[in-house]
């Protein structure tokens, strides 16, 4: 039969036995750093890029202040898709809710009717007029 080795450590033991593991000479200084932070050997996949990062880091800076324009304009239009969408959606929804409406002001609920349809009215307005909210608002930014 077998039979597992049993070992027991203390907990200080038990946490510090990751140090004792990694006696490798070749790791550079900032693996080491690494290393002793997290307690946990980098896995070697990961080691590439340990070093490529310092050369990715002097090419970003020049990037980066070219690209805020770029990436402004990017973030001012990211929700057009969804505009679009929503103000597409705003007609056959508000048709609809009037269509359920002048059904109401037919069975004689009259009240509920008439608010229905201009509820849905107001609604159909103030999607449309969402953009030109916006647009509004990211001219105010910009003045600031």
């Amino acid at each position: 039969m077998f039979r597992r080795k049993e070992e027991v450590y203390s907990i200080k033991e038990f946490m510090n036995r990751g140090s004792k593991l990694c006696t490798c000479a070749n790791l550079t200084d900032k693996e080491k750093k690494v290393f002793r932070e997290t307690g946990v050997l980098v896995p070697l996949a990961v080691a590439p890029l340990l070093k490529a990062k310092a050369a990715l880091a002097a090419t970003t800076a020049v990037t980066v202040t070219a690209n805020n324009a770029e990436l402004y304009d990017k973030m001012l239009h990211a929700f057009d898709p969804l505009i679009t969408l929503i103000q597409a959606l705003s007609y056959p929804v508000a048709m609809i809710v009037v269509l359920g409406g002048a059904i109401m002001i037919m069975i004689n609920q009259k009240e509920k009717g008439f608010s229905l349809m201009q509820g849905a009215g107001l609604g159909y307005v103030l999607v449309q007029m969402a953009p030109m909210v916006l647009n509004i608002l990211v001219e105010a930014m910009k003045a600031l």
